[in-house]
């Protein structure tokens, strides 16, 4: 079984070494769902790491909801539904793969779900310098018309500082979400690659802004969401053609 196991290239440290190999074998299926992860000895030898740090790495994919140790039984691979997918490294790894359309319709299903309420709140708290930092970030993207690598970071800028005025922390934890979103989908079709394709892009960026801009919650609300299915028509996503839901959004400052 070890044979076909694959060996990460790069880690930053021994325990980061076996935490990457043993998540990414778990995501490409060489360590099924359901199946006990060869012992102790055998992982040490696979990876040439102490017990230590095996044990060290054990425990960080535990924390991820990938694997759970059991007395007598040995480590089990966990189902999906256990992953922490706002994890960033559960994200890369994915990513390392060839992501499919399923995997990239969730991302795009999970960033429609939370990004236009982000932006909603962000239109009713953000403050002077957080508009700034969006303004910031959208003139970068306009002047990245040509650079694929430079307009992804300033995109990626750009949401996670709306994702910042929107002072709530569990919207601002999406934010590896949203960048895993982003890079996969602009490596599928750049906005870059055409003239009229960054002008739509931009403009919808714009709308975005302008609606944040005017505390209007709706407008911003609205245009992220507009975005956003343009974005997964890009990639050839499919998705439904019709409204979920109406979301009304309210502010809350805590109990009294």
């Amino acid at each position: 079984m070890l044979n076909s196991v694959q060996r990460p290239v790069r880690a930053r440290s021994a325990h980061d070494l076996v935490a990457h190999g043993i998540g990414q074998n778990i995501m490409q299926g060489r360590f099924p769902i359901g199946s006990i992860l060869p012992g102790d000895a055998e992982l040490m030898e696979l990876y040439g790491v102490s017990r230590t740090a095996l044990r060290e790495a054990l425990k960080t994919l535990a924390a991820k909801g990938l694997i759970e140790s059991k007395t007598k039984v040995g480590t089990k691979v966990l189902d999906r539904n256990n992953w922490n997918m706002f994890d960033a490294d559960v994200l890369g790894w994915h990513l390392e793969m060839d992501v499919d359309a399923r995997f990239l319709g969730w991302l795009f299903e999970i960033r429609q779900m939370l990004e236009p309420l982000a932006c909603a709140t962000a239109a009713m708290r953000r403050t002077p310098e957080q508009l700034k930092q969006m303004d910031r970030a959208l003139q970068a993207m306009f002047q990245c018309e040509t650079s694929r690598q430079g307009f992804t970071k300033a995109d990626l800028a750009f949401h996670q500082a709306i994702l910042e005025a929107s002072a709530n922390p569990f919207l601002q934890s999406i934010g590896s979400v949203i960048g895993a979103a982003l890079a996969t989908s602009f490596t599928i079709s750049s906005p870059v690659s055409s003239d009229e394709r960054f002008k739509e892009v931009m403009w919808q960026h714009q709308a975005v802004f302008d609606g944040i801009e005017q505390r209007n919650p709706v407008a911003a609300s609205e245009a992220m969401s507009d975005l956003i299915l343009q974005a997964a028509e890009r990639v050839q996503v499919k998705h439904v053609e019709s409204s979920l839901a109406t979301v009304q959004v309210h502010s809350f400052s805590g109990v009294e």
